[in-house]
């Protein structure tokens, strides 16, 4: 799984572009052993609650889910540990009539633009460990503690306004 473009709205909803590697291997079903994993480094995700059609926990389906849905959970769960956050909601969509198979769009909230950023690669690095089952490399506790700490210096240096909106929005990005 990669992430090949962040897109921020100003609305403290960020985008994400993420292709998987093997557009054919996209889904629990071939990877079971990631939620399994994952569940264990991260047992707090039983709290999550998502929508799904048939009405199931987070944990049930994460059974047969796509790994980015999983990845999206990741980082809304990695800023909630870092940062005491209210409630964060995500969005994971795909359509390959449009795109080609194995790329969705991961939507996630956050409240601090550079939490939200380290997040991200915190959370693609664990995914990618967890699907290599090399586990040895990853210490959650010093990645949440490294992503508070970086939470706390983007605030002392906080601009007025979102400055990663702004410097789309000056870029003509936006």
């Amino acid at each position: 799984m990669k992430v090949v473009e962040i897109l921020f709205y100003d609305s403290n909803r960020v985008k994400l572009v993420v292709e998987m590697l093997d557009p054919d291997c996209y889904s629990t079903e071939h990877a079971p052993h990631i939620p399994k994993l994952l569940f264990k480094l991260f047992p707090h995700l039983v709290r999550h609650r998502c929508e799904n059609d048939n009405g199931y926990s987070f944990r049930r389906e994460c059974q047969c889910t796509e790994i980015p849905h999983l990845f999206e959970h990741l980082i809304i769960e990695l800023q909630g540990q870092a940062l005491k956050t209210g409630t964060l909601k995500g969005e994971t969509q795909w359509n390959w009539r449009v795109d080609p198979k194995g790329r969705f769009h991961v939507y996630v909230e956050y409240e601090n633009e550079i939490l939200v950023l380290g997040a991200i690669r915190v959370a693609e690095k664990i995914i990618r460990a967890l699907d290599n089952r090399k586990l040895d490399g990853i210490n959650v506790e010093d990645e949440v503690r490294q992503l508070g700490e970086l939470a706390k210096l983007s605030e002392r240096y906080k601009i007025p306004g979102s400055a990663v909106a702004e410097a789309q929005l000056n870029a003509g990005v936006v």
